[in-house]
């Protein structure tokens, strides 16, 4: 495998942030707040908002036809403490916890829009198939 090349270009992303379709903006925010821990950002007419969750935003937008749900992944210290407390609060988990050949523990949850999030945390290089 290549080797990465980490050295910063002026057209380099700095981060993504992804744009999330939501019935109800506020809602949402609550949702998120109240169930992943986030902190609501700001909100601009009912149409547009963001929650935050240490360095990492999510645009919440009002959609009001129909909402095609979109997988994100977040990475986190511990897979395994992040579910547990996830767990407690209610949060979906569509997907147990597993060890996998790509070198990631992970879950996933769903949002009450369907959005998905691949929660999980590094265990170390990708393994070969076998």
């Amino acid at each position: 495998m290549a080797e990465i090349d980490w050295t910063p270009r002026p057209t380099d992303w700095q981060f993504v942030t992804p744009q999330l379709g939501v019935r109800d903006v506020r809602e949402a925010q609550a949702w998120y707040r109240d169930r992943l821990g986030c902190k609501i950002a700001w909100i601009w007419q009912e149409e547009y908002g963001a929650v935050y969750h240490g360095t990492t935003e999510l645009f919440l937008a009002l959609e009001p036809g129909p909402i095609a749900p979109v997988t994100c992944f977040v990475r986190v210290a511990s897979a395994d403490e992040t579910l547990a407390l996830y767990r407690e609060r209610g949060v979906p988990i569509v997907e147990e916890i597993a060890s996998h050949p790509w070198g990631m523990r992970e879950f996933t949850i769903e949002d009450p829009h369907g959005h998905r999030f691949r929660i999980g945390h590094s265990e170390g290089p990708v393994r070969p198939r076998e």
